[in-house]
């Protein structure tokens, strides 16, 4: 028998290798809330929007973060379709 040492991880890298992209969303939500809970107006509102508050800007700035990758992804294809182009007028 190999006297092996397995590897033990911890539950937070358990989770975070299953979860992948899910852990990160579900950090950032809660990033989120910190910040809306601390603003002073928070506890002005009547409960209903304090949920739906932090509901709608995590939202918002999940869709910000995505149209910043999107651009960000169309611009690496312009760049790459430019150079396809300047490599097809050289040949």
């Amino acid at each position: 028998m190999d006297n092996q040492k397995k590897e033990v991880l911890t539950v937070k890298e358990k989770v975070s290798k299953k979860m992948g992209l899910a852990g990160y969303i579900h950090e950032l939500y809660y990033q989120n809330a910190m910040k809306f809970m601390s603003d002073p107006r928070y506890s002005k509102l009547p409960s209903y929007l304090q949920t739906s508050g932090i509901s709608s800007t995590f939202i918002a700035l999940k869709e910000a973060t995505d149209a910043d990758r999107s651009r960000k992804m169309a611009e690496k294809l312009l760049e790459k379709s430019e150079d396809t182009q300047s490599l097809n007028k050289i040949a």
